[in-house]
């Protein structure tokens, strides 16, 4: 390999990705983004309307050619990748419609023209989703002291203080690290907070829309208010529990937060005497984990769960190690266990 080569291929490396291209159809609310991936491809999303922060999206991919883009939907290893589509790429819109040549193509709901999207239009729209998205949690936690249980509002009370922490979580996850990072003109130049960006507002409703959809949601009737059931928090959390004989509690955490991404999982067992039941009731248990097979050795995580009706409160120290970049705290909704 000739110098001249490798020196492309290592500023192809360090390159910064292209931004994403977005465009927006007027008529019926659907964004569309277009953004490069592994392998030569183009990654096709599209957000449908829906409820404000909304999460219903449709993925394909494919290789472009100049301004035509032959697609379909992305699917695992072996599995029928279905219709296939054509975007027909300018510099002001994109057109989608059917590729040619095939036998009863299935409508997908993604065809049509998309117009491209200034960051001031996009900053627009989503700021108002966003305040839509909010408008929705704030009844929603109104209703809900109203339509839960006695015994669960307490879990609304706590989820609501810890709710501004949460979805600054949910924010750092999902922003990209070019938009968080502040912009200065010099070295010596102090940091300026930067104005949010649309990415920052869609992000916002997006976070805002798993808080809604939370409490909204209801328990199972079939859940009880004992230890054992499947519980889950408002994205991607989820714990296990059951309680044996011995008077043991076995539980399984698990976080999985981002796409694409594997679960990070812990299972223990809170020995007899950290299953505690209060005398005004109130019923927690305590666990330590370890990884014992890890090459570095860490501090032990502890995990205090709190039962507080049909729903699980889940208090972790120590348990960055075990988690990436999820965590394990929080509030949980339950569920029965499963019959069979």
């Amino acid at each position: 390999m000739n110098p001249r080569s490798l020196l492309f291929l290592v500023l192809a490396a360090v390159a910064p990705a292209a931004e994403p291209l977005t465009y927006f159809d007027e008529t019926t609310m659907r964004h569309l983004s277009l953004e490069k991936s592994d392998f030569d491809k183009t990654k096709v999303t599209i957000r449908f309307a829906g409820d404000p922060g909304s999460m219903g999206t449709w993925v394909g991919d494919g290789v472009r050619k100049d301004k035509l883009l032959p697609f379909a939907r992305t699917v695992g290893e072996g599995e029928d990748r279905g219709t296939f589509f054509m975007a027909d790429i300018s510099e002001s819109k994109v057109v989608i419609d059917y590729r040619e040549g095939q036998k009863e193509p299935q409508d997908a709901g993604i065809n049509g023209t998309y117009r491209k999207a200034s960051e001031a239009k996009l900053l627009q729209l989503y700021k108002k989703e966003f305040q839509a998205a909010n408008d929705r949690l704030v009844a929603s936690l109104k209703n809900a002291t109203k339509t839960w249980a006695p015994a669960d509002r307490p879990a609304l009370l706590t989820w609501k203080d810890q709710w501004p922490a949460l979805r600054q979580r949910w924010l750092d996850l999902t922003m990209t690290k070019a938009a968080t990072e502040p912009k200065t003109e010099s070295r010596l130049a102090p940091a300026k907070p930067a104005e949010p960006t649309a990415e920052h507002w869609l992000r916002m409703a997006q976070a805002t829309a798993r808080g809604y959809y939370f409490i909204e949601t209801m328990p199972d009737p079939k859940t009880g208010s004992g230890w054992d059931g499947e519980y889950d928090d408002l994205g991607g959390g989820h714990a296990s529990l059951r309680l044996g004989k011995d008077g043991k509690l076995r539980m399984s955490l698990s976080s999985a937060r981002k796409e694409g991404q594997d679960a990070s999982q812990v299972d223990g067992t809170a020995p007899a005497e950290k299953v505690i039941t209060g005398k005004n009731g109130e019923m927690t248990a305590e666990f330590t984990f370890s990884d014992g097979e890890a090459t570095v050795k860490t501090k032990p995580a502890t995990f205090k769960l709190t039962k507080i009706g049909r729903y699980l409160k889940v208090e972790s120290q120590d348990a960055t190690p075990y988690v990436g970049n999820g965590w394990y705290d929080g509030i949980y909704r339950g569920a029965p266990v499963p019959e069979g």
